[in-house]
């Protein structure tokens, strides 16, 4: 059931209450604690200092007040314990540093994630990577203003399928070559410079890995935190297209592989399609850079990028100084905003 429309006065007076239930922390039994999982109507927390380090390696089970905002995967927030009860409460929902969202139509975006240091790309061999879903992930990333990576999970899967690996080899160089950052992984071979280069990334952020289902987003997350924490599926043989494995967003501390740090790693469910509707066409080429730095050598003011004629990004497209494939995400990416 979805929440109840609130009006302005009712979100102003709930939003003076959390801000007098924070401000009085320091007189109150509150505790500070993070929540690293969510189930409908409830959430699981765990103890964390001032620093916002986990102090404890138990979690608490909590249901949160009426007419909190949306509480999510990695968010800070006030709860308490309750009396002769296995259970807590959240109070109030701490300021968030960033929020990952997934875009609805017709509807407000669905907060999915939150305090995200860096969202983490995840491609593999199979199912064949989708350049408009990257570009997607990359655009909602840049307008998020969260650092954004690619990794390449499965590696040792190329070994025998030479075609492949000469696709995903150009895939990643073209992304290398506008500035992402590109890493590979394999959970099932020993670790290499490039594995170990990814893990110098994640050491001290909170990462989020997004990407189709199937691409081993769950095994590596095992592999990362050292224990069979969450579960795993297979390839579909019939379309090569992933089984839905992770049904919420978990986080998870990364201790294995000897990780220096306080670094965690969120689990989200597998997804097919990332829709951009709540961005506008401005908001779109500012979230492909090669795209930016084109339209703004406009001369033209209110410029219908891409179509109008003399307008500097079309003639870029023009003269190849872009990439097809881009051109083809943002041409289809337009189009999704007007159905």
């Amino acid at each position: 059931m979805s929440k109840r429309k609130l009006n302005l006065q009712q979100q102003q007076r709930i939003a003076d209450k959390q801000a007098e239930v924070v401000d009085n922390t320091q007189q109150s039994d509150l505790l500070r604690g993070l929540v690293i999982s969510h189930y409908g109507q409830e959430v699981e927390v765990v103890l964390i200092d001032e620093g916002n380090s986990p102090i404890a390696n138990n979690s608490q089970r909590c249901h949160f007040r009426a007419n909190l905002p949306t509480v999510v995967c990695g968010d800070r927030v006030l709860w308490r314990p309750l009396e002769q009860t296995a259970t807590g409460i959240v109070e109030a929902l701490l300021k968030r540093d960033s929020l990952l969202e997934r875009p609805r139509p017709y509807q407000d975006p669905k907060p999915v994630a939150a305090n995200i240091d860096s969202i983490i790309i995840t491609l593999a061999p199979k199912p064949a990577p989708i350049s408009s879903l990257i570009d997607r992930f990359l655009i909602a990333a840049e307008n998020a203003n969260i650092e954004v990576c690619l990794l390449l999970n499965k590696e040792d899967l190329l070994a025998d399928n030479p075609v492949v690996a000469a696709e995903l080899e150009q895939l990643l160089k073209l992304y290398n070559e506008l500035g992402y950052q590109t890493f590979s992984f394999s959970a099932q071979s020993s670790t290499s410079v490039e594995q170990r280069a990814f893990i110098q990334f994640i050491a001290d952020k909170t990462s989020i890995l997004v990407g189709q289902s199937g691409v081993g987003k769950s095994t590596l997350i095992n592999t990362l935190s050292g224990a069979d924490t969450t579960k795993t599926a297979t390839i579909s043989s019939a379309n090569d297209k992933g089984r839905h494995t992770t049904t919420t967003s978990q986080l998870y501390p990364l201790n294995h592989y000897e990780i220096a740090g306080s670094g965690a790693i969120i689990d989200s469910p597998g997804i097919r399609e990332f829709g951009l509707w709540h961005l506008s066409p401005a908001a779109i080429i500012d979230g492909l850079p090669e795209f930016r730095a084109q339209a703004v050598l406009c001369k033209f003011r209110d410029c219908e990028h891409g179509k109008s004629q003399g307008c500097a990004l079309k003639l870029a497209f023009e003269e190849g100084k872009i990439h097809p494939s881009r051109i083809s995400s943002y041409r289809h990416i337009l189009d999704s905003l007007d159905n």
